[in-house]
């Protein structure tokens, strides 16, 4: 059977539980988002591929558990990403605190120069803001991140959504 891609590219969600690393991905895979809650448990993946300067990209997406009692079956996916995106809740400041342990990790366990970005997902919710915008742009120029804020609830910065800025997905 033929490849239908060009390239395989491995990327890795990160963040504190709940903070909407399922919804972002199933909104970018599958352009469906549910608000109902529901954990990761361990590590689960989507594919999407995508034509990228008439390429095709075929990006394998790991979503992982936030708990910390998954976190030692997490950390073996990070040497094998090529990209790593991690997520902080805007209406959760202690989501916020945690990248800092999140980035620590990434330093430790993925490739040197892993490609990463900063996410503050939940955009959509600006009336019960915690970390302010200044504040995600500040953290991820600290470690050379791109930083981009989403909402998978009203499609902002997925795909070629409506918010301003490039999608980060």
């Amino acid at each position: 059977m033929a490849k239908q891609y060009d390239v395989l590219v491995r990327l890795l969600i990160l963040g504190d539980s709940g903070v909407g690393k399922t919804c972002l991905l199933c909104k970018f895979t599958d352009n469906e988002f549910n608000s109902s809650h529901i954990s990761t448990i361990g590590v689960d993946f989507k594919m999407r591929t995508l034509q990228v300067d008439g390429i095709k990209v075929r990006l394998q997406i790991w979503d992982t558990a936030g708990q910390e009692r998954y976190q030692t079956i997490t950390k073996q996916y990070y040497r094998r990403s090529q990209g790593i995106i991690l997520v902080y809740d805007i209406t959760s400041s202690s989501s916020f605190q945690h990248i800092l342990k999140w980035a620590s990790d990434v330093d430790e366990f993925a490739p040197d120069k892993v490609q990463r970005i900063l996410v503050g997902n939940k955009a959509d919710e600006e009336q019960m803001r915690k970390v302010p915008k200044e504040q995600g742009s500040k953290l991820a120029k600290t470690y050379g991140m791109e930083f981009f804020e989403t909402s998978a609830c009203t499609n902002c910065n997925i795909n070629e959504g409506n918010c301003s800025g490039s999608p980060p997905f």
